[in-house]
């Protein structure tokens, strides 16, 4: 029967269906809008501060125990870092020749942001104007 409209008597129905529903719900609401407004705000503030409630018990009994994890978490992490930090920095010595080589070529601004005063600086100080430069070499002057 309804094989061949592909839904659209559905819809139909649906938006009809609704539009009534609200019209029946406006005619026989026992409040005025100004009310029911009215009656809306006092709930939605009386949910915010019991929210409100909510959030600063939360916050007290769970902020020492933030707190405790957060001291013995900070020597670890500052061990991972130290660890980790020469990896970083070496990858990011690699892949800086690489991604502005790239950036060039593209004609954007280089990829990589000087970290600090080093072989990223050097890179990006002296890529201006050699673009012939890193293709003959495959982005490798940077290893020096």
């Amino acid at each position: 029967m309804a094989d061949n409209d592909s839904g659209s008597s559905f819809i139909t129905g649906f938006l009809v269906g609704g539009i009534v529903g609200v019209i029946v719900g406006i005619l026989l609401a026992p409040k005025s809008g100004s009310e029911t407004r009215a009656e809306l705000s006092e709930q939605s503030e009386a949910w915010r501060e019991r929210a409100e409630e909510i959030a600063a018990r939360v916050r007290e009994r769970v902020g020492p125990t933030v707190e405790g994890v957060r001291d013995r978490i900070a020597p670890t992490v500052d061990v991972v870092r130290e660890r980790v930090a020469p990896a970083v920095e070496s990858v990011r010595e690699r892949v800086a020749p690489v991604a502005d080589a790239l950036s060039s070529r593209l004609g954007r601004v280089p990829a990589t942001p000087p970290a600090d005063e080093g072989p990223v600086t050097e890179i990006i100080g002296g890529s201006e104007g050699t673009e012939g430069d890193s293709k003959e070499s495959g982005g490798t002057e940077a290893k020096a």
